[in-house]
């Protein structure tokens, strides 16, 4: 069944208003009054709606159903990637939504190349990636921060920075156990020695991700994968919540 973010789907509920790219999705599939379709909203549940119309400004539909399903990780992972060009940032965007993350903060830092900030492009590509892999929630998409500014930043204790200059910590080495973390990857020419040492005054460790040099949207999907393996559920069974 096709699923669909809907923010605030249920404030008139048992009724349904759809706008924006949700609508165009159902026009674009060609869906008709009496199909139905899931609507979840920020707070978490999920809408069986039954279509009743379907307009070129707005579709609406009724509540049929509700649940409140439990996909989401109860680890919070913040993803601090150095901005990168084109689509190999809506690619990062895309993937670390697909595992899982609840933030995306992108950073610019000395040697990134990519200057332009699609904000509005990302979050529609999270809102996408959401309703594909089954979450319900989007992650939040922050505009790109200035490198220094991002490190003196108020985060969860556990601060990890990947970096390829690193030769003797590895994910392995850092705690068995978290609850929340932030996780910073450079750009394609890495991070400058002065902002490596930054990123440790501000308790940021530093840690391998593998003994080749990753392009950098390798490296970040990679560090979001390990961060969620280690501390979330990535790789763990689905419990029968999960999978209704």
């Amino acid at each position: 069944m096709l699923r669909l973010f809907v923010p605030r789907a249920a404030e008139e509920a048992p009724r349904v208003r759809i706008i924006g790219s949700p609508l165009r999705h159902l026009r674009t599939l060609r869906l008709r009054p009496g199909a139905r379709v899931v609507c979840f909203d920020e707070d978490g549940a999920e809408h069986e709606v039954e279509l009743s119309r379907v307009g070129d400004r707005a579709a609406e539909g009724v509540i049929v159903a509700t649940r409140r399903p439990q996909r989401e990780s109860g680890f919070d992972l913040v993803l601090a990637p150095a901005l990168l060009k084109g689509d190999r940032m809506d690619l990062v965007v895309e993937k670390a939504t697909e595992l899982g993350v609840r933030r995306i903060a992108p950073i610019l830092s000395r040697h990134v190349v990519g200057r332009g900030a699609r904000v509005d492009r990302w979050r529609r590509i999270a809102a996408s990636a959401a309703e594909q892999s089954g979450r319900t929630q989007v992650p939040t998409i922050d505009a790109p921060a200035d490198f220094a500014t991002l490190v003196r930043g108020i985060w969860p204790p556990l601060r990890v920075l990947a970096w390829e200059g690193e030769r003797a910590v590895s994910f392995e080495s850092l705690p068995a156990t978290a609850g929340a973390a932030i996780a910073v990857v450079g750009p394609e020419g890495g991070f400058a020695p002065d902002e490596v040492e930054a990123a440790r005054d501000a308790g940021f460790a530093t840690v391998a991700l593998a003994p080749r040099i990753l392009r950098a949207e390798t490296a970040a999907i990679v560090t979001a994968a390990l961060c969620l393996h280690r501390w979330g559920d990535v790789g763990r069974l689905s419990s029968p919540e999960q999978l209704r």
